[in-house]
This record gives C-alpha cells, sequence and structure tokens, in this order.
C-alpha cells in the first residue's frame, strides 16, 4: 500500500465513503454526528473484542458495565450496579443491580442472568474468549435473585475495578440475544443496554449508532452517530476541513496548520499506550539473545521518536508510562553504540550480518520508523526488509510470530496489570511469542497483590525481565490528537483523549 495518498484520490475516496451511507443529513445535521476511525471494526461483541482504538468506544455506547470510568476521568463510578459489597478476604463481591434496567430491540429486562451469562462466557475455555486473562481470577458467578448477584474470585483481584469491570470484560450482554443468534451473528447484531443502540454496519464503510430511546440513565444528546473508518491520516484532515466529518484525527506534520484553522478545534493529550520495537524470539535469527541486544546498541530511539513523533512525543525506556504504578524509573537507557552492536554480532555467530523481515501495518509513524530503524541496522550489516500489512492481516501475522520484527503499540488501562498481562507464555497477543517463567508467577502474583507498595514492585521485577530477555526495544508512550469542527461540543474527554459519544452534542 503507498504511504501517501495523493489529493485527488483523497477526495475521490471521501466522495465515495459519503456515497455508500445512505442517510440525507450532511456532517453539518444536528441529528447527525460523523467521526472518523482509522480502521474498521472487527466485532461488536465485548468479550471478543480485537482493538481498543478501533472497537472500544462502539462498544461503549451500546453496552453498560456493573461499574464504569466517569466522564472525563478514571474515577470508577456505579454503572448497572448500584452498590455492592465485598467479603473480608476479598474473595467474594456482591452486587446490587438496578432495577427496570431494558435490552435493546425489545430483548427484555437485564437481570442477574444476564450478569452471570456474560462473564461466564469469558471464563469458559470453550470459547476461547481473548478476553479471558482480564477473568483470571474469576471462579464462578452466583445468582443471588433477580436483581443480586455475586462473584466468587479464586483470589484477590486487584484490578477488578482498574481494568476488569470498567472496560469491555465487564461489560453486560443479553443472555437471550447471544443464545438466540450465536457468538458471531452476535458480534455484528449486538444487544446491550446503552445510550445508544445498533442500527448497521456495513464493513469498511460505515458502523451507525441510534439514540435508545428508553434508555435508563442520561440519555445522548444527538440523534445519530456514524463511524467512519478512513484509514489514511490526510484523508481525515481534507473531510475535516471541507465539513463532511464531524470529529476526527490529524497527522503530526499537519497539526499546526490544523491548529491555526479557524473551524476546527484541537485537543491534544498524553496517550495511554506504549509503542515498541519487537523481536520474534521462538525461530532464527532472533531466538540469539545477543542478536537481538546487537540490535538494540544499533537503533537509535531518540531519532525514531523524532521522526515518527515530529517532537509531540518523548522517549519511552520501559514498558509502564509515567504516573502509573509499577512504573520503573530506574530503567536503563540504551544509547547508540555500534562498536558494542558488532561486538555482540560477533558473539552471536553473525559477525557479518545478517538479513530479515520487519513488519508494520498501514500508518504513517510505523512506516517512518521502519525506514529509520532500516536505514539503522545497515550500518551494522543487518538488512532489513520492509513488510506493510492491513492492521488485521498485520495483527494475524505478527501474533502468529511470522515476521522476524514488528513494530507494535498497544493502548492500555490506568492498572499495570492489564498493561503487562498479554505477554504471559502462550497469550494470544503475545507477537514476541516469548515465554519467560519468572514473569508468568509475577502476571500471577499481581493480579491478587493488593498492597500498592508491594504490587508496584511486582511490576518493576517484570519489567526487568523483559528488558534481560530484550524481546523489545521500548520507543514512545506517544499523545493523542482529536479535532473537532468548532460547532461541536466535545463534551469531557478521558485523559488519554477518549471520547464518551453520548456526552457530545452541537452548540
Amino acid at each position: 500500500m503507498k504511504a501517501k495518498m495523493s489529493i485527488k484520490m483523497a477526495v475521490i475516496t471521501i466522495l465515495a465513503l459519503l456515497l455508500i451511507i445512505p442517510i440525507a443529513a450532511s456532517a453539518k445535521s444536528k441529528e447527525e454526528l460523523k467521526i472518523a476511525t482509522w480502521e474498521d471494526i472487527n466485532t461488536m461483541d465485548p468479550g471478543w473484542l480485537t482493538s481498543i482504538e478501533r472497537e472500544f468506544t462502539i462498544m461503549n455506547c451500546l453496552f453498560n458495565g456493573l461499574v464504569k470510568y466517569k466522564e472525563g476521568t478514571w474515577d470508577v463510578v456505579p454503572d448497572l450496579a448500584e452498590s455492592w459489597d465485598m467479603s473480608a478476604d476479598g474473595k467474594q463481591i456482591t452486587f446490587q443491580l438496578r432495577k427496570g434496567v431494558n435490552f435493546h430491540k425489545g430483548y427484555g429486562e437485564m437481570t442477574a442472568e444476564d450478569v452471570k451469562f456474560s462473564f461466564e462466557r469469558i471464563i469458559d475455555p470453550e470459547a476461547k474468549s481473548p478476553e479471558k486473562g482480564a477473568w483470571e481470577k474469576l471462579d464462578h458467578v452466583e445468582v443471588v435473585d433477580k436483581y443480586t448477584v455475586k462473584l466468587v474470585l479464586k483470589d484477590r483481584m486487584a484490578q477488578l475495578f482498574t481494568s476488569t469491570l470498567p472496560l469491555n470484560a465487564g461489560m453486560i450482554v443479553s443472555k437471550k440475544a447471544v443464545t438466540e443468534m450465536g457468538n458471531k451473528k452476535f458480534a455484528a447484531n449486538p444487544i446491550g443496554t446503552g445510550p445508544y443502540e445498533f442500527d448497521s454496519w456495513e464493513p469498511k464503510g460505515y458502523v451507525k449508532l441510534v439514540i435508545y430511546k428508553d434508555y435508563w440513565g442520561e440519555k445522548g444528546k444527538i440523534n445519530q452517530l456514524t463511524f467512519l473508518p478512513i484509514v489514511e491520516d490526510t484523508t481525515v484532515e481534507i473531510a475535516l476541513k471541507t465539513g463532511e466529518i464531524d470529529i476526527g484525527r490529524c497527522s503530526l506534520p499537519s497539526l499546526p496548520s490544523i491548529k491555526k484553522n479557524k473551524k476546527l478545534s484541537v485537543y491534544t493529550k498524553p496517550a495511554l499506550l506504549y509503542w515498541w520495537l519487537g523481536f520474534t524470539v521462538n525461530k532464527p535469527p532472533f531466538d540469539n539473545l545477543k542478536l537481538r541486544q546487537a540490535v538494540r546498541y544499533a537503533v537509535d530511539v531518540d531519532k525514531i521518536v523524532e521522526a515518527a513523533f515530529f517532537g509531540t512525543a518523548k522517549r519511552a525506556n520501559s514498558m509502564l508510562p509515567p504516573g502509573m504504578l509499577g512504573e520503573w524509573k530506574e530503567a536503563p537507557v540504551y544509547g547508540v553504540d555500534l562498536k558494542k552492536a558488532k561486538e555482540l554480532l560477533k558473539e552471536g555467530g553473525k559477525p557479518d550480518g545478517f538479513e530479515v523481515t520487519l513488519l508494520v501495518w498501514t500508518d504513517d509513524r510505523a512506516k517512518i520508523a521502519a525506514e529509520v530503524i532500516k536505514a539503522e541496522l545497515a550500518k551494522i550489516g543487518v538488512k532489513v526488509n520492509i513488510q506493510i500489512k492491513e492492521v488485521g492481516a498485520f495483527n494475524e501475522a505478527s501474533n502468529k510470530g511470522e515476521p522476524n520484527m514488528h513494530i507494535q503499540f498497544f493502548t492500555t488501562t490506568i492498572d499495570p496489570g492489564y498493561a503487562t498481562s498479554w505477554f504471559t507464555t502462550g497469550n494470544g497477543w503475545n507477537p514476541s511469542q516469548w515465554s519467560n517463567k519468572r514473569y508468568d508467577d509475577l502476571m500471577n502474583a499481581g493480579m491478587s497483590e493488593i498492597d500498592t507498595g508491594k504490587r508496584a514492585q511486582i511490576y518493576i521485577d517484570a519489567q526487568k525481565e523483559i528488558d534481560k530477555d530484550c524481546w523489545a526495544i521500548w520507543l514512545t508512550h506517544g499523545s493523542k490528537i482529536r479535532v473537532a469542527q468548532e460547532n461541536i461540543d466535545i463534551g469531557p474527554l478521558y485523559p488519554n483523549c477518549r471520547m464518551a459519544p453520548w456526552a457530545i452534542s452541537f452548540k
């Protein structure tokens, strides 16, 4: 895929997108809000989410959980649960549910049976849900009565209220709907209790949600939300400037000019994610630790971040971002040392270098970073062949460990247990195919440790294991940019710039 579209092709793409949407209202209509996303979704089933970036905001409009993050903050507040009690040992949590909460499209009242079904379908080994790890400590769910439900845990669960219940793994689905449809059909015809209900999905074209008129809480302010998957930043920028979409993003090079446009409002916040250059460690050449270390001494992280993020992001030296519990403030900073890199190549049995594949997806930042890495590694005789795939194919190939190297970013939550959980042995989102028993044990301990000091040290020790085995070169924690038409009141943005679309309105 080409790195950039021509202006002519960008305009054609926008027109094509607009033509396939059978809506009379334009982006300026106060009945419809058009939001550009960077890629299409794969599912609307919260138990099978494939990307927080692409799918979570849509799911958050469709579903509620027992608790939620209060709009604009990371404060956890009641949602479908009015209150709860925890046993002295922390292993049993009993929730009192709201009464009179109805599912979309006539699927009846939400009850304790739906809560039990929603969580137990995720931990069912036969189901193979990618969210199973989020409920690692859940043993079973008991229905006490119609509006009372009890979670029974195998052990204390430190991240229960920080990143399991408030996120997609904690969203409640209709037992009746899933049972009638089956998982596959439900993923494309979701039934929740949220402020918006599903209308239609045209793959690669749009996802359309409409206001749920019988919503139990504060209703959405705009009748229709239309999410448009537009891959190229250039295309999004043109659509924003012409008023064809209401909310989108911009590329980092375009940020200065976008800020000068009086018809647009720009919102920038630190991103809650981490970027890295990863190695596939279960096959040559990077099953050799010395060769991974050689690359670490040859790659100029500062140059990568400056080139790919245009000075808007800072370098990262470890996985967890500043301010998060478990931040490794004393993490080593690896500078470029070509002499050391060549020594390690020799020790690894490849004194003359070798050839590798580097996989990225269709993202300008990733492609720029890849070009810098290619040039840097050429200095030590390592030939890099860059492969670019559409995001779905990229995820499939990287998670199977097909490339030698990959550039990735994972969006995380405010809990270190979520950020670090994906890299345990055999996890489906462990693209390096890494296995480290001590790391696995630390992850298990971190999930049940309530003492914050001890828990912080667990995640520092876990990051030390990553550093020792050198399967990742950390790049940055990034930044998030949101752009909206000046007539949009974007409402409270979460600290990572994520939107609460039900709180957005027209001025």
